[in-house]
């Protein structure tokens, strides 16, 4: 019975482990993207003034 408890007990941590990693990973590619995002736009609206050297 013990055995049993121990495999499920390491499933159970298996799963949180996989869910905290994951979770971690979402909540850093919504930043980024936002980041990227925020940039690409700033890029976007700057008024770009070119002069030839002669």
């Amino acid at each position: 019975m013990s055995e049993i408890k121990g495999q499920l007990l390491g499933i159970i941590l298996t799963i949180a482990i996989f869910g905290v990693v994951l979770t971690a990973m979402v909540t850093s590619f919504g930043k980024m993207s936002d980041t990227v995002g925020s940039r690409v736009e700033e890029i976007a609206t700057t008024e770009v003034t070119y002069t030839p050297s002669v």
